[in-house]
């Protein structure tokens, strides 16, 4: 029998593909042809049928679907060692709204690229950037350069601001001067970053996001809804975030936050709400009624303090089949790698454990979910894209080989990965890009981070 032709033959690997029926082959094997998956079966299956350019040997290595970051506000992770806190305004002669809105083109670009590559090292092929880049096609050229896939939203879309009285460190006279908190500028944006959807390989794509903890008027949050629904596209936006932000938003609109945003029609199974950190009984019913999706930063629930205060309720959403995916939101302390285990470590503190195949999904299909993407990626099936990482059988955490499910969800991090595919191309080999020099954008952006401290008056460096 004569065997088809393949462009790459993945082999011999532990894979997790994330189908419906969450099917786990070993040894199995992933046939891909372009920028798509051809096939998935098991190993020696595939090796019969198919005639491959190119043969990658996983060597027994667990091998899945990319990773897609549903929550990253790409530029944060370059405040790493800057601020200890970025809620205490007292400790540095500048907000953190101020290092942000400091930033020069250049600074996104290297700043993006290197986050991107990070996020390839750690077994992430996607981010959604929730509106916080100002020069999106500088970044967009830094993701494409590396690689990676990304949807990019309009920078800080707003018109309103009182909720900013329990976010302080978030609003600073420079932020507002650069992006000012005015509904006919906002409106005007939503559709900014959609012209990128009109090739469908690309990767970086527009999606409609508003700020939203309750900067947001019911005009721009209609309008919003409107124009992700006109063009496909899905609507995110961020909602109980921190304590006294509800407060504030229901002594001004008689309501709770999330009752409102399901009376006004924003709340459906097109809207992705980010955080939904502390919310009332009628909330909760809210979100179940309109179908929305959440994404969980999990992060961000250990370092805003709330985790011993509020009512863990991400793993009773889980089960009642509300889709939560997952975001590093700010990676100041940390890699995109730790976010499953702090997922785990949240749930274990709430007292009600999530199992690492939900860790998974939400990781997974739930993030591309989240992305309006989900018959494209999150996993690993004939006909998706093929976005794919082979972790390293010699890593550390990567033994006992016996349960890859709960290895990959919480003891392979940031070093695991060997091999990453995205759209077809191998973009990471052996753990070093393909792509770029890894080192070169290491130096840049260490360099463009210093030098806007400088601006800022900020020492940048080692406290003595």
């Amino acid at each position: 029998m004569s065997k088809s032709p393949c462009d790459i033959l993945i082999c011999n690997g532990q894979v997790l593909t994330m189908d419906p029926a969450r099917t786990i082959l070993s040894p199995g094997a992933v046939a891909v042809k372009g920028s798509r998956i051809l096939d998935v079966g098991p190993d020696a299956e595939l090796r019969q049928r198919y005639d491959a350019v190119e043969t990658l040997d996983a060597e027994g290595a667990i091998v899945h679907p990319g990773f897609i970051d549903a929550h990253n506000h790409i530029v944060h992770t370059t405040s790493r060692g800057v601020f200890d806190n970025i809620f205490d305004i007292d400790a540095l002669p500048v907000k953190f709204a101020d290092l942000k809105a400091g930033v020069t083109d250049y600074d996104e670009s290297v700043a993006t690229a290197m986050a991107a590559v990070e996020m390839l090292h750690s077994g992430f092929t996607m981010f959604i950037e929730p509106g916080s880049l100002f020069a999106t096609d500088a970044a967009a050229e830094a993701v494409e350069r590396v690689g990676m896939r990304a949807l990019f939203a309009a920078p800080y879309l707003w018109d309103r601001r009182e909720t900013f009285d329990a976010m302080p460190a978030l609003e600073s006279d420079s932020l507002m001067a650069r992006v000012p908190i005015d509904r006919d500028r906002a409106i005007s944006q939503l559709d900014a970053e959609l012209h990128r959807n009109q090739d469908p390989e690309a990767l970086v794509r527009g999606y409609v996001a508003i700020y939203g903890v309750g900067t947001a008027s019911p005009e721009l949050l209609q309008a919003a809804h409107a124009c992700a629904r006109d063009n496909n596209v899905r609507l995110q936006l961020h909602a109980s975030y921190a304590p006294g932000e509800g407060d504030i938003y229901r002594a001004i609109n008689s309501v709770s936050q999330y009752v409102h945003l399901h009376e006004l029609g924003v709340l459906d199974e097109n809207t992705v709400v980010v955080h939904a950190n502390l919310l009332d009984d009628d909330e909760e019913a809210a979100v179940e009624q309109s179908g929305c999706q959440l994404v969980w930063c999990p992060i961000t629930f250990f370092s805003l303090g709330i985790v011993r205060t509020a009512v863990f309720k991400m793993a009773q959403r889980h089960r009642r089949g509300v889709r939560v995916s997952l975001g590093v939101d700010g990676a100041f302390d940390c890699t995109p790698a730790e976010l499953m285990f702090a997922a785990h470590l949240a749930a274990r503190a709430g007292d009600d454990p999530l199992h690492p195949s939900a860790l998974l999904e939400m990781q997974t299909i739930n993030g591309a979910a989240a992305a309006g993407l989900r018959s494209e990626l999150g996993s690993l099936e004939p006909g998706k894209r093929a976005d794919i990482v082979l972790r390293s059988p010699r890593a550390a955490g990567s033994y006992p080989a016996n349960n890859p499910v709960h290895l990959l969800a919480l003891t392979l991090g940031a070093g695991s990965v060997d091999t990453v595919l995205v759209n077809g191309e191998v973009v990471l080999r052996r753990g070093r890009s393909t792509r770029v020099d890894e080192l070169e954008i290491s130096h840049a952006v260490t360099a463009s981070v210093a030098a806007r401290a400088r601006r800022l008056g900020i020492n940048s460096g080692p406290v003595p």
